[in-house]
C-alpha cells in the first residue's frame, strides 16, 4: 500500500517549554515569536513503503529539519527551508514492529537564530502481540505480491519474521512477486529491514543472520553493509568490512552483481546484542552503498533460504572459531545446509566463520570461471575447504576415469592452498537418488558404489583431500524408511539437509553430539534418529 498523506494543520502547540507551529501566542507565560508554521502532530502509519509529506512554513530565516529518532527522519533533499518560504517536508519512516504506539520529534532549527521547534510524532503499533519467532525462516515461495502491495511488508504466517523495505529517498518503491520477492527503485541509503520477534532475550546472547540476495539486472545496486539494532542505534560489524576496488571510501558488508547467470550472494554475520530484549523485536537491516537503477531479487528457487536468524539461548560459549569455505551447487544450498552447519556448530560451542559460494548445477570447471567463486577462494585464511563438485562426477570418475575430472579438481585445490596454505580440503560424497534411472546406472546400489569409490579415488590422487561419507548416511538412512529426499528425487529435503550438516560437523570436529545441539528447525525425534545415524557413519567406521 502506498502511502501519500499531506497534512495542511497549521495551529500552535506547546511543546515542553518551546512555542511550536507558528504564531505569537505564548507557552507558559512567556511570549515568543515562532520560527515556524507547522502541523500540531503528525500521525505515521504502522507500515509503508512511501514517505509522508508535511507542509512547513518558514519566517525570516533558513530553517533546518531534523529527526529525533533513528526510526524515522527527513528525504534528503526535503530537509532544509529557505527564509519566508514553504516547503512540503517528506518523512520516511520504519514500520513499528511492536506492540506499543512509539512517538518522537521533528526538530525546526533556526539557522541563524538556533532557535528549535518540535513537533511530536506518533506511530501506533503493526503488531497485537509478540509470539517468540525463533528460529526465524524467510522462504520467498510463500509471499505474494498481494503481501507486498497492501501492506508492504513480506512475512511467512502471522507470527513469524518480517521483512520489508525502507525508502529514505522519497523513491517509489516497487515491491513485487516476480520469482521472489523483486525489489526496485531503491536508494543509497535505503535497506531491507529484517525483524524477528522475541519473548525475551538476554544480554550478551549470540543471534546468527544467514541470508540470499541475488542482482537481477546488469546495472542492479551493488554493495550493501550489515547493520543491528543494539543500544538504540544502528551497529556495524567494523572488523567484517571491506573496501570496494571502484571507490575506496565504500567499506561494504556484502556485495550482488549480475554474472553471465544468475549465482547469488549467500551472506552469513553472527553478532551479539549488549541490551536485553522484553517482549520485543530484533531487527538486522542491509543497507545499500552505492548507486544502481535495477532490480534486487531475493530468490524463490526451490531450495534457496532468503533468510535465517537464530538465536543461542542456552548455548555453551565459544571455545573456538574456524573459518569454513564452502563452495557448491544445488546439493550445497538446498534448504540451507551451510546455515545448519553453523548453526549446529554454534549451538555446540564452536564459532563458524562462513564463506559462501554456491550455484545450481556448477562443477569445479564452471567455479574456477566464476567471480564470486574465485572471490570467496582468494579471500583466503581458511581452515576447512567443503569442496562439492556436480553430483554425477565422483561416479563418472570410477566409471571412466575421466582425467578432466580429476584435472579441474586439481585446479581448485592449488587455487583453494595458494590462498590457505594450511587449509583442509573436504570433498563430500554425496548421495544416490533414483533421478534419471540412477544418474543412468540403473541402480541405488551401483550408483552408491560409484560414488563412494569415486570420491575415494580422487582424494588418493590429490595429496591433503579427505572424504566426508554423506552418501553413507543417506544410504542408511534409506535403510531404515527415513526419507532425506525432496519430491524431485534428486536434492536433499530439509531433513537431508541436516544430515549432510551433521556428518560434517562430526567430521570436522570429531566429537559426538551433546544434549544443546540444535534441531535446525526438524522435528525433534527426527532430528534426533538422523544424529543418531551421523554418528554412526563417522565413528562407527573406519
Amino acid at each position: 500500500m502506498r502511502f501519500l498523506v499531506t497534512l495542511l494543520i497549521l495551529t500552535t502547540l506547546c511543546w515542553g517549554d518551546v512555542a511550536v507551529a507558528g504564531n505569537s501566542s505564548t507557552c507558559k507565560g512567556d511570549k515568543q515569536q515562532t520560527i515556524a508554521t507547522s502541523p500540531k502532530q503528525v500521525p505515521l502509519p504502522a507500515q509503508g513503503i512511501k514517505p509522508l509529506s508535511i507542509k512547513i512554513k518558514g519566517s525570516k530565516e533558513i530553517l533546518d529539519i531534523t529527526s529525533s529518532d533513528a526510526w524515522f527522519g527527513i528525504v534528503q533533499g526535503k530537509n532544509t527551508i529557505a527564509a519566508k518560504k514553504s516547503q512540503n517536508i517528506s518523512i520516511w519512516f520504519e514500520p513499528n514492529f511492536s506492540t506499543t504506539e512509539r512517538r518522537g520529534e521533528i526538530i525546526i532549527t533556526g539557522r541563524k537564530s538556533g532557535k528549535r521547534e518540535y513537533i511530536p510524532v506518533v506511530q501506533p503499533p503493526y503488531l497485537s502481540q509478540i509470539a517468540d519467532a525463533f528460529p526465524a525462516r524467510l522462504r520467498t515461495k510463500r509471499y505474494t505480491g498481494e503481501k507486498w502491495a497492501y501492506d508492504g511488508i513480506c512475512s511467512p504466517n502471522k507470527n513469524s519474521s518480517m521483512l520489508c523495505v525502507v525508502s529514505t529517498n522519497g523513491y517509489d518503491i516497487l515491491c513485487e512477486d516476480n520469482h521472489g520477492a523483486m525489489l526496485s527503485g531503491l536508494g543509497v541509503g535505503d535497506y531491507l529491514l529484517y525483524a524477528v520477534p522475541v519473548k525475551d532475550l538476554r544480554a550478551g546472547e549470540q543471534i546468527d543472520f544467514m541470508c540470499t540476495i541475488a542482482a537481477n539486472d546488469d546495472n542492479s545496486p551493488k554493495y550493501w553493509i550489515f547493520e543491528y539494532w543494539d543500544g538504540g542505534r544502528w551497529n556495524a560489524i567494523e572488523s567484517e568490512l571491506r573496501e570496494a576496488k571502484e571507490d575506496p571510501a565504500i567499506k561494504y558488508s556484502l556485495y550482488i552483481k549480475k554474472f553471465d547467470s544468475s549465482h547469488y550472494t549467500t551472506y552469513a554475520q553472527s553478532f551479539i546484542l549488549n541490551e536485553p530484549i522484553a517482549e520485543g523485536v530484533v531487527k538486522v537491516r542491509l543497507r545499500l552503498l552505492s548507486k544502481g537503477d535495477g532490480r534486487v531479487r531475493i530468490p524463490d528457487a526451490t531450495g534457496y533460504e532468503g533468510m535465517w536468524m537464530v538465536r543461542y539461548k542456552g548455548a555453551p560459549a565459544v571455545t573456538d572459531t574456524k573459518k569454513i569455505l564452502f563452495i557448491g551447487n544445488s546439493f550445497t544450498y538446498y534448504f540451507g545446509t551451510p546455515f545448519m552447519f553453523k548453526e549446529i556448530a554454534r549451538s555446540e560451542g564452536h564459532q563458524v566463520d562462513a564463506v559462501i559460494s554456491v550455484k545450481g548445477g556448477q562443477e569445479f570447471s564452471e567455479h574456477l570461471q566464476r567471480e564470486r567463486s574465485l572471490e570467496a577462494i582468494c579471500r583466503g585464511g581458511f581452515d576447512y575447504a567443503f569442496l562439492q563438485d556436480t553430483s554425477p562426477n565422483a561416479a563418472i570418475y570410477a566409471d571412466k576415469g575421466t582425467k578432466y575430472i580429476l584435472s579441474e579438481s586439481r585446479k581448485i585445490n592449488e587455487l583453494t592452498l595458494q590462498h590457505s596454505p594450511n587449509c583442509q580440503i573436504v570433498y563430500e560424497h554425496t548421495w544416490a537418488c533414483p533421478y534419471g534411472n540412477y544418474r543412468g546406472y540403473g541402480s541405488y546400489e551401483r550408483l552408491d558404489y560409484l560414488l563412494e569409490q569415486g570420491s575415494k579415488m580422487l582424494a588418493e590422487q590429490l595429496s591433503g583431500v579427505v572424504v566426508s561419507p554423506i552418501g553413507i548416511g543417506f544410504k542408511m538412512a534409506r535403510e531404515q524408511n527415513i526419507n532425506l529426499l525432496y519430491r524431485d528425487n534428486r536434492h536433499q529435503n530439509s531433513a537431508g539437509a541436516y544430515m549432510k550438516a551433521c556428518i560434517n560437523y562430526l567430521f570436522i570436529y570429531k566429537t559426538r553430539f551433546t544434549s544443546t545441539v540444535s534441531d535446525c528447525g526438524l522435528d525433534r525425534d527426527l532430528a534426533k534418529r538422523i544424529r543418531a545415524i551421523a554418528e554412526e557413519v563417522v565413528f562407527g567406521r573406519e
